[in-house]
């Protein structure tokens, strides 16, 4: 265990020329039951770590004792991932991110590290990675390193390659991505170490599922909405033409024009209200996650054996206090989700009754286009059917999602 230190560093960062940039292609092995842990001051320099982080590391401590953490980072490394990580612990929010390291032989060994902000610095849990995800970002790392040295690319522009590759794989975002990974290394391990499944992970994916499914559901509806949005103005136009025979079909077409607008507006606030859970499940999900970790980390501590059990014994208090505090903060997440819930039904309710609505009218359409010579009206009223079909199917396709979510939450809320 590195003990705590305060003496003043001067700099931020270290030249790379100052330790060695020899790499190997032998992997520094360690236990999928082992989790590494550093503490660093607020310019990333070592301030403290455990036992495993200096043995696969092979850095003595006195090597290690504020030094800044890059003395571990492999040159395989995008400069994209840093980039977002220190974006987002800067701001305030704990990250985590697949990491490739060095060890001072050379070797390297790969974590998912999870970074959490703390007063005056921050604390790092990693973990062996070993889920499918990984294989899958270790082969994305590759394509954004080659890309990065042949075009010199700023880390900004290579970290909004690497969000827009991820968005590619079907993730929304970075936090989509980094909260979807550490679940799945969490649900990994502990299957592989043989430890009873932890079932708010499951339900917590689902409501990460539903919530997507949500989403792309919406945007597919609001797509599908405009591009029908002028047929309602185009069947008032050719309506009016008529004079007075067109009379009743111009009414119609304004009442349809009315509620379509009404069904927009509620799509739109139901497309707001899924962003923002989508986004608290991915918050509470990874919280939850990071305070299990931490609080495994804890326990280890208080097994460990070293010199300083008054240093170990002040990270396991570090580490016990911000698990505490996460756990208070994914329980204010699942609130917030479950206050949504209702405002969903609602939504949903208002749009089944705008529907029925515009059905009515659009029957009421059909009915008088019937006498009318002009086959335009015919076109358009079929137009007006397609699109009031693909609405029905898709509010049936959200009231299910509302049911999941609902029975998800009920459930979660048993286990909380």
């Amino acid at each position: 265990m590195i003990p705590s230190s305060e003496a003043p560093v001067d700099g931020d960062v270290c030249r790379p020329s100052e330790y060695s940039l020899k790499t190997a292609e032998t992997e520094s092995p360690f236990e999928l039951s082992e989790l590494f842990f550093s503490r660093t001051e607020s310019r990333g320099r070592i301030q403290s770590g455990n036992a495993v982080f200096q043995r696969v590391s092979e850095y003595p401590w006195a090597e290690m004792m504020d030094r800044p953490h890059n003395i571990i980072r492999h040159p395989d490394m995008p400069r994209a991932v840093f980039f977002v990580l220190w974006e987002q612990i800067r701001a305030g929010n704990p990250v985590g991110a697949y990491v490739k390291n060095r060890a001072k032989n050379g070797n390297y060994y790969w974590v998912y590290a999870v970074v959490t902000p703390i007063e005056g610095g921050y604390l790092s849990v990693r973990l062996k990675p070993s889920s499918d995800l990984f294989a899958a970002a270790s082969t994305l790392y590759k394509s954004v390193r080659r890309s990065e040295i042949a075009s010199a690319i700023k880390p900004a522009d290579s970290a909004a390659a690497l969000v827009h590759s991820l968005r590619a794989s079907g993730f929304r975002d970075y936090p989509a991505f980094m909260t979807a990974a550490l679940s799945r290394e969490m649900r990994e391990r502990n299957a592989a170490m043989g430890r009873p499944a932890w079932r708010p992970i499951d339900l917590f994916d689902n409501l990460v599922s539903a919530a997507d499914t949500l989403l792309e559901t919406t945007d597919r509806m609001l797509t599908m909405i405009s591009t029908f949005n002028h047929t309602p103005t185009n069947l008032r136009i050719q309506a009016l033409r008529l004079g007075d025979k067109g009379r009743a079909i111009a009414e119609i077409s304004s009442n349809y024009d009315h509620i379509s607008k009404a069904i927009v507006n509620n799509l739109q606030h139901l497309e707001t209200a899924s962003k923002e859970v989508f986004s608290g499940v991915n918050e509470g999900l990874f919280l939850a996650c990071t305070a299990r970790l931490q609080d495994e980390m804890a326990s280890l501590f208080d097994q460990e054996v070293c010199d300083d059990r008054d240093a170990t014994s002040e990270e396991a208090k570090r580490l016990r206090q911000q698990t505490d505090d996460y756990k208070a903060r994914a329980a204010a997440k699942f609130d917030l989700i479950k206050s949504r819930i209702g405002h969903f039904f609602d939504l949903t309710s208002e749009m089944k009754r705008l529907l029925s609505g515009l059905i009515a009218v659009r029957v009421m359409g059909k009915v008088e286009s019937v006498g009318l010579s002009n086959g335009i009206f015919s076109d358009l009223i079929a137009d007006l059917e397609q699109g009031q079909q693909t609405l029905t199917r898709g509010l049936e396709d959200i009231a299910k999602l509302n049911d999941r979510i609902r029975e998800t939450v009920v459930e979660l809320d048993t286990l909380t």
